[in-house]
């Protein structure tokens, strides 16, 4: 009597590896809006097979196909693999967004954010989708405890990142140093300074420093500001969400410029 045969375990599909410097950049709009900024740092795009049943993907991709752009179609499981928060399309761009703040070129009137530990990828792509529209020059980051330029980052940004380059510091002492030696005033957001943002006449050139999600501001990190400032609020136990203290903050430089 022969043995039965057992069937043979089908051996798994190995994501394709890209080179790790390469930005996985997903969501619609921030493709499109990498393709229109920067289309030659796009060196490769995944697109579910099935892209033609979606209004949104058939529109990218006649963006794309303008470009010519090397394109590869895929199941939407095997792009999970690569990228679990794409909407159907995940590119792949070349291209990093460094922040010169050394050798920056200065206007009058310049904003730029320190974010001392935002954890959370939603909230640092709702910032620099926030920082892109109101004008900010630059993003500082650690590069300890903090999200870096996730595909989800990307997403939420909805092209904003495309256009407010990032810099990693291991402190931020350095380069509060440089850009107060270049005429910035660097404020940072605790509830425990007693003045609000209400209270300031804004100068020219400002760095707005905000905490993180959980435990705001770090010692070192208010020790290096030139001021601590807080946003009203009515209750003392609460706190406003990191990427809408900061909308405000930006808002705030804004009006009082204009009106200056």
């Amino acid at each position: 009597m022969r043995k039965p045969v057992r069937p043979q375990a089908r051996s798994a599909t190995k994501a394709p590896a890209f080179p790790k410097n390469w930005r996985q950049v997903a969501g619609n709009h921030a493709i499109s809006e990498l393709a229109k900024v920067r289309p030659k740092s796009i060196k490769h795009i995944l697109i579910q097979n099935n892209w033609n049943s979606s209004a949104d993907l058939r529109e990218l991709m006649d963006l794309l196909k303008k470009l010519s752009i090397k394109i590869e179609e895929k199941s939407d499981a095997d792009i999970q693999k690569i990228c679990p928060s794409h909407q159907g399309a995940v590119a792949f761009s070349d291209h990093n967004l460094n922040f010169n703040y050394e050798n920056a070129g200065w206007k009058k009137n310049e904003l730029v954010l320190a974010l001392d530990g935002v954890e959370d990828p939603h909230n640092l792509g709702a910032i620099m989708r926030t920082s892109w529209l109101m004008g900010v020059s630059g993003i500082i980051i650690p590069a300890d405890r903090a999200v870096g330029l996730t595909a989800t980052v990307h997403k939420v940004a909805c092209g904003g990142v495309e256009h407010v380059p990032v810099a990693t510091t291991n402190n931020f002492s350095e380069p509060f140093k440089k850009l107060k030696e270049d005429g910035f005033w660097v404020f940072g957001m605790s509830h425990k300074a007693t003045k609000t943002i209400y209270d300031l006449k804004l100068p020219e050139k400002v760095v707005w420093v905000m905490g993180a999600e959980d435990k705001g501001l770090r010692i070192p990190t208010e020790r290096a500001c030139d001021e601590l400032v807080s946003i009203p609020q009515i209750d003392a136990n609460a706190s406003y969400n990191v990427s809408v203290a900061t909308a405000l903050a930006l808002a705030e430089t804004k009006r009082q410029w204009k009106l200056s």
